[in-house]
C-alpha cells in the first residue's frame, strides 16, 4: 500500500481553530523547559535493555506529580499510567501512547553538557526523546483538564516500555496487562533524516519484520595439511552464505522486498587447524508473512543441500524477531488531521516506501490497531547524525512538536460523533 492516502482523504485545516488548539500551544510553551530538562536527564543516565530500573523510577516520579494511577510492570522495569477525565469513560476502551526507554551499548562521543555519564552506554536511538514525549503528553493533557480546557472527556494510557532494542519489551508489557482496556495505540520514532517541524506518516507497512538467524555448521576438524580427512565446517559455511545470497533473490518475487544479510562469522583459532564447528549470524527482513515463510523455507532447504555436499551438520536457529509494523489507516489519518491542526499543513511528509528496519511496536499491533509516526529531529546545528552512532543527538525543539501532536490526536480520538 502506498504511504500517501487518496487526495480526497487528506484533511484540510479548519478556518477557525477550536479553542483547545490554542490551549495546547500555550501549555506546551510553558512546559517545554521541563521537557528539555527531562530529556537531558535521561540522556545523561542511560540504561541498557533489561536494566531500566532507575529510568523507570525517574519517570514514575515525573508522572506521580500528576496524581494518576501508575502501575509498575513486573519487577519494576517499565510502567503504565492512566488519565481518565470522566468516570463515564472508566469502563470504556482508552487510547495508549507508547514510548520506549532503553539505551544502546555505544560510547557517547558528543561534547555537550548532557553527554552520557555511563561508560559505553548512550541513548543513540532517541528513546530518551520518546519517553519524554509520552510523559510530556500526560503532563499537558493533565494541565488542560485542571484548567477546564479539554473540549470533551478523554481516556489515555501512557506505556513506558523497556527492552525495545532486544525486541522483548513490548511482549513483556503486554504480558503485564499494558493493553488491558486499550483499543488503539500510537507511537513515534525520531528521524534524523527529517528536519524539525516535519513528521513522516505512512499507511500500511512502515517497518519490516526482522528475524535474527544463527546457523551452526558441525563437522570434523583436523590438520590443515590433510583436509581430505576432515568435514570442513568453514567450507560448509562459505558455501551456505554464497548460496543463500543467490537463491533468496532468485526465488522470491522482486516485488516482495526481502533483505538478507550475514553480519558475523565465528570459526577456528589457528591458521593450520580445520575446526570442528563454524557459526554465522545474520538477519532476514521482510514486509509480509508470505515472503518470510518462503525465505525461511529456502534457507532450510539450503542447509539440507550443504549438509549433503560437505558431510557437515547444518542447524538453522531463529533468534530475536519482530513482525512488520502495519499502520492502521484510520489512526494514520487521525495523526494527519491532528498535525494539520497543531503543527502545520505542510508538516506532514508522506513516506513512499517502508523502512527495512524493525520495531517491536509491531507486537502491540497484533492485539489492537495502531500507528507510528516519524519525528524530524534534524536542526541547523544538531540532529543530523545517524541513529545508532556515537554522535547521535536531536534538536530539542522537536520534543514540544511531538507532544502537541500526541495530545491533539488523543483529543481528536474522543471527539463526539456529531450524529
Amino acid at each position: 500500500m502506498s504511504g500517501t492516502p487518496p487526495h480526497s482523504a487528506a484533511p484540510t485545516a479548519a478556518l477557525t481553530e477550536p479553542p483547545w488548539v490554542a490551549a495546547i500551544d500555550q501549555a506546551a510553551e510553558e512546559l517545554n523547559g521541563g521537557w528539555i530538562a527531562m530529556r537531558r536527564h535521561l540522556h545523561q543516565h542511560p540504561e541498557l535493555s533489561n536494566q531500566e530500573t532507575l529510568t523507570t523510577s525517574f519517570l514514575r516520579t515525573q508522572l506521580s506529580e500528576l496524581d494518576l494511577p501508575i502501575r509498575l510492570a513486573g519487577e519494576g522495569r517499565g510502567l503504565t499510567a492512566d488519565l481518565i477525565t470522566d468516570l463515564k469513560l472508566a469502563d470504556r476502551p482508552r487510547i495508549a501512547i507508547r514510548g520506549d526507554i532503553d539505551a544502546l551499548p555505544i560510547t557517547d562521543e558528543k561534547s555537550v553538557p548532557y553527554c552520557s555519564t555511563v561508560d559505553g552506554v548512550m541513548h543513540a536511538c532517541g528513546h530518551d526523546v520518546h519517553a519524554t514525549v509520552v510523559v510530556g503528553t500526560m503532563q499537558l493533557l493533565a494541565r488542560l483538564r485542571r484548567l477546564g480546557q479539554l473540549p470533551w472527556p478523554i481516556a489515555v494510557r501512557a506505556i513506558l516500555q523497556p527492552s525495545e532494542e532486544t525486541a522483548q519489551g513490548a511482549r513483556y508489557m503486554i504480558h503485564h496487562h499494558a493493553l488491558a482496556d486499550v483499543d488503539a495505540i500510537l507511537a513515534l520514532h525520531v528521524d534524523p533524516t527529517r528536519q524539525v517541524g516535519c513528521v513522516g506518516l505512512r499507511q500500511g507497512a512502515l517497518t519490516a519484520g526482522c528475524d535474527l538467524l544463527e546457523v551452526c555448521f558441525h563437522g570434523k576438524g583436523g590438520h590443515a595439511a590433510r583436509p581430505h580427512l576432515t568435514k570442513d565446517p568453514i567450507d560448509a559455511c562459505t558455501r551456505w552464505v554464497q548460496s543463500a545470497y543467490r537463491r533468496i533473490y532468485r526465488a522470491i518475487d522482486p516485488h516482495q522486498t526481502v533483505v538478507f544479510s550475514v553480519g558475523k562469522i565465528q570459526a577456528g583459532h589457528s591458521a593450520n587447524v580445520i575446526p570442528d564447528t563454524a557459526k554465522l549470524f545474520g538477519t532476514l527482513r521482510t514486509l509480509n508473512t508470505d515472503a518470510r515463510r518462503l525465505a525461511l523455507e529456502i534457507l532450510d532447504d539450503l542447509g539440507d543441500a550443504i549438509s549433503r555436499e560437505t558431510g557437515c551438520e547444518v542447524k538453522l536457529t531463529l533468534g530475536m524477531s519482530a513482525p512488520a509494523v502495519i499502520n492502521d489507516t484510520s489512526l494514520t489519518e487521525l495523526l494527519h488531521r491532528s498535525a494539520v491542526q497543531v503543527l502545520d499543513p505542510a508538516a506532514v511528509d508522506w513516506i513512499e516506501v517502508p523502512s527495512m528496519g524493525s520495531e517491536d511496536f509491531s507486537f502491540y499491533l497484533e492485539h489492537v490497531p495502531g500507528a507510528m509516526f516519524r519525528l524530524g529531529v534534524a536542526g541547523d546545528q544538531v540532529g543530523a547524525a545517524p541513529l545508532h552512532t556515537a554522535l547521535f543527538d536531536v534538536d530539542e525543539h522537536a520534543i514540544a512538536l511531538a507532544v502537541k501532536l500526541f495530545a491533539a490526536s488523543v483529543i481528536n480520538h474522543f471527539q463526539p460523533d456529531p450524529a
